[in-house]
């Protein structure tokens, strides 16, 4: 009996050794499982890039790049074919209105022009002549109305003169050349009235002539006066005060109608050009007060225009400066803007993690005490500026986080930091 209870217990014993070892089989590999994605991932201290969460009066801002633009560029166009012949001023020389830029030179016009004004000279003598004649008419016309009126008043007189004789009883008249005179009278009286209507028409007709000479000599006038202008825009001058940016031209050079011969540009108005990242813009609205940094001064300003479409993921802001213009202020020069979004009062915001969104959620590492362990906290966003983003719910002041790039342990819930 005694030897059957030994056996037993070293059966006994084999089981218990065996059934520890495949405990410790099994504890060993959920370790390395699971354990491993706590601790196991060692992080480079002097590669990680820490900021800590703070609490007060948080600026929204965006901040953009770009250049200084004038607000006023013109191109000075021909609006006449010819040949380069002088260049007086070159690019970047500074001009006023009316200032001799070139002269061109076009035989054809000049020459035009002098027909022109013998034409005018001749139909300006023709029309006088005609004019001269046609108070002639008048004057002839007024004569006959005079003339026909003297004939009536003479055979009116005769006519009086019979009837009182013949009321007196007195027979040295007939009637029969009573009558005669009688309807002489009417004739005459007719004649006159039909005289007084044409010298009205007369005088009608000469107003109508004097119009149509007067509309021709206008016409050639205006022609001569457009073949005047042509050949004075051989003479190109500055349309405004400003800066010569480019002067493409050279001597001798033949020009058309419409070419670009000179581009000027107001040296005292100017606007900022910003190119602001696609994922800010959404925070950008016209009115917005802008501060345009050039490295020397800061010019206050405000946002006139945003540009629908985005080209290589920015967005074109135009902003209008109301400050006052620093010397070194000139065309393509490089500036900073910072666009004033808004002012938070008392709230955590922390510097931007990289990748981090506006108004979205988000994992980020938090150390502990010692900076030696970090673990993953999921964070709620609020608004972002060019440096900071608020912290809605995750965290709390004084929180350290890292905000360097930690996609190559985002699947470790915990990491260490060496």
């Amino acid at each position: 009996m005694d030897i059957v209870r030994n056996s037993k217990k070293k059966r006994i014993n084999k089981n218990t050794l065996a059934l520890a070892a495949i405990i410790s089989v099994i504890s060993a590999m959920s370790w390395s499982i699971f354990g491993s994605n706590n601790t196991d991932y060692i992080v480079d201290k002097e590669t990680l890039l820490t900021a800590k969460v703070q609490q007060g009066e948080l600026y929204i801002s965006v901040r953009g790049t770009g250049l200084l633009v004038p607000k006023d560029i013109r191109w000075i166009a021909t609006n006449v074919s010819g040949r380069v012949e002088r260049i007086l001023i070159k690019a970047g020389a500074q001009v006023k209105i009316g200032d001799l830029l070139l002269v061109l030179s076009n035989p054809q016009l000049e020459q035009s022009l002098e027909e022109t004004r013998w034409e005018l000279e001749a139909l300006e003598a023709q029309t006088k002549a005609q004019q001269v004649d046609l108070e002639s008419q008048l004057l002839d016309q007024e004569a006959a109305v005079i003339n026909e009126k003297l004939n009536f008043e003479r055979a009116l007189l005769t006519f009086n003169a019979q009837q009182r004789l013949q009321e007196q009883g007195l027979t040295s008249v007939s009637k029969i050349r009573h009558e005669e005179v009688k309807i002489e009278v009417a004739q005459n009286k007719q004649r006159w009235e039909l005289e007084i209507k044409r010298l009205a028409k007369t005088k009608e007709s000469l107003i109508a002539q004097n119009k149509a000479y007067q509309a021709h000599l206008n016409r050639m006038r205006k022609i001569l006066a457009r073949a005047q202008t042509q050949v004075d825009n051989l003479n190109v001058l500055a349309s405004m005060d400003s800066i010569v940016q480019a002067m493409p031209m050279e001597l001798g050079q033949q020009v058309n109608i419409g070419t670009n011969l000179a581009l000027l540009a107001r040296n005292d108005e100017y606007i900022a050009e910003l190119r602001v990242p696609e994922k800010m813009i959404q925070s950008v609205l016209l009115g917005q007060t802008v501060t345009i940094d050039t490295r020397h001064s800061k010019i206050s300003g405000v946002i006139q225009r945003i540009d629908p479409a985005v080209i290589n993921g920015s967005v074109q802001v135009d902003v209008e400066l109301t400050g006052d213009l620093p010397k070194e202020a000139r065309p393509d020069l490089t500036v900073d803007g910072i666009i004033d979004i808004a002012r938070i009062a008392n709230t955590l915001y922390v510097k931007r993690p990289m990748y981090a969104k506006a108004s979205s959620a988000s994992t980020v590492y938090q150390l502990d005490q010692e900076n030696d362990i970090a673990n993953q906290r999921q964070v709620n966003y609020g608004q972002i500026s060019t440096q900071f983003i608020q912290i809605q719910s995750g965290l709390k002041a004084g929180d350290t986080i890292i905000v360097s790039d930690s996609s190559d342990w985002e699947q470790y819930q915990q990491i260490q930091i060496n």
